[in-house]
């Protein structure tokens, strides 16, 4: 499974591989990453296994 990633630590991931986060959209304490061409997604505050794979499988962390 690798790496148990914090929600700090995607949204700094996400934004050396050229997402922008916004924290404006959508309630509570998630984030959202876009980037032209890709299908936005969140980032949740408190993420579980299969959360934390998907992001990172967006992001293409391989680690």
């Amino acid at each position: 499974m690798g790496k148990v990633y914090s929600q700090k630590e995607f949204i700094a991931e996400a934004m050396k591989r050229g997402w922008s986060i916004s924290t404006a959209r959508g309630k509570g304490s998630h984030v959202w990453c876009f980037k032209d061409g890709e299908r936005p997604f969140p980032i949740p505050q408190k993420i579980k296994d299969g959360i934390n794979a998907y992001i990172k499988k967006r992001l293409g962390i391989t680690k």
